[in-house]
């Protein structure tokens, strides 16, 4: 059972994306799992689960990389308006 699953602890659509992603990681074979990762991102971005991930703490290489490749480049502070 994933750590944040406890008692008052609320998972957000970032929380699940990351929790689905370690648990099926250790099944993909290495060469194939940046490729898992980016459909998995992009599904749960159609889904309306992935908002805001890319600030996510909790990414690892592989999720990290489907990230940038879906969203594209993104900087750690950018402001969301331009005045």
């Amino acid at each position: 059972m994933s750590p944040h699953f406890h008692k008052g602890y609320k998972m957000t659509g970032d929380d699940f994306v990351i929790d689905i992603w370690s648990r099926i990681k250790h099944f993909v074979p290495a060469k194939d799992r940046l490729d898992v990762a980016d459909a998995i991102v992009a599904v749960c971005d159609e889904y309306g689960y992935a908002d805001g991930i890319e600030h996510h703490e909790d990414l690892d290489k592989e999720l990290h990389a489907a990230v940038k490749t879906y969203y594209g480049e993104y900087e750690e502070d950018e402001d969301e308006y331009d005045y």
